[in-house]
């Protein structure tokens, strides 16, 4: 039997042939850890330069969504009371520097909302800032957040076909559950509410994995209200030892690692080619490394 729903990662083991008499096992995020953090940011300006040192100092991983095409430019954006607002984008040179300790993902070359677009289009708008943003930076390009959250079934169907893992909403579920479609990911919530769901989370006791993902602007925080809001928000929950802080790509890389786990009645293995999983047990916390088993009873809840 294997793994198939992210639902069954909740599974009580009754072990066997282990010396130290273990009884139960959990799968868990790295360190034993079953809390997440994600922080998406999108577009790609001028103020993710403190936004980046800020979760620097607070040992949070981020994500950060790129419009390729604007980097290093001044773009003004039409606003629907008529003004028009001027956004500064980061320039290439800074993307290592700012970036470094964290995820660099996509978020469509020229910022187009993409349910205007024909599929080709759509195409050429993320497969191009995927292309862009690989070489400026020599990474992988995983993830991806749609523009203007303009995203549906058929879009979503076409961006699995870019090699991207993954890709976010702006649909707010006010919850800290897993995805249900990792390319229509309705995150848990804007960072203006964030707060709101602080305290609710760090004091969340569930046997299930669960995620808050947060998601914003760092251009928002010119207002410094939200700028104070967002330090709060990163002083409280960050650099805990009982959350896993990671970017989006590696959560579902991780994800994705736990349904390629073998589980059996006798056994639970993990292939060669996999991640180290990790596991806990009525004795602590083990890694599952690629190719290791252990020997079991299965007992299902």
């Amino acid at each position: 039997m294997k793994l198939s729903n992210i639902n069954l990662f909740w599974v009580i083991l009754i072990l066997t042939g282990c010396s130290n008499n273990n009884t139960f096992i959990r799968i868990t995020y790295p360190e034993g850890n079953v809390k997440s953090l994600l922080m998406s940011y999108d577009d790609g300006t001028i103020e993710d330069i403190e936004l980046a040192k800020l979760f620097n100092d607070n040992k949070i991983i981020g994500t950060f969504n790129l419009n390729s095409e604007y980097l290093g430019m001044i773009r003004g954006w039409p606003l629907q009371n008529g003004d028009t607002v001027y956004q500064e984008y980061i320039s290439k040179d800074l993307l290592y520097d700012v970036y470094k300790n964290h995820e660099i993902s996509a978020h469509g070359a020229f910022h187009k909302g993409l349910t205007s677009l024909t599929d080709d289009e759509i195409l050429i708008e993320i497969e191009s800032d995927i292309l862009n943003l690989q070489k400026l930076t020599n990474r992988q390009i995983k993830s991806m957040a749609y523009a203007f959250g303009n995203t549906n079934e058929h879009i979503a169907k076409l961006i699995v076909g870019t090699g991207l893992t993954n890709a976010r909403t702006i649909n707010d579920t006010y919850k800290f559950d897993l995805p249900n479609d990792n390319f229509i990911w309705n995150p848990t919530c804007h960072d203006s509410r964030a707060l709101d769901y602080l305290n609710e989370y760090l004091l969340l006791e569930s046997p299930k994995l669960t995620v808050f993902y947060v998601w914003g602007h760092s251009w928002e925080f010119k207002d410094q209200t939200r700028w104070t809001g967002i330090t709060e928000f990163c002083e409280q929950i960050g650099s805990r030892n009982d959350i896993w802080y990671a970017g989006t790509g590696t959560f579902i890389d991780y994800l994705n690692a736990i349904k390629k786990l073998e589980i059996t009645q006798s056994k639970i293995f993990n292939p060669k080619e996999n991640l180290p999983i990790w596991i806990e047990l009525s004795s602590g916390i083990q890694i599952l490394n690629p190719g290791q088993k252990i020997k079991l009873a299965a007992k299902e809840i």
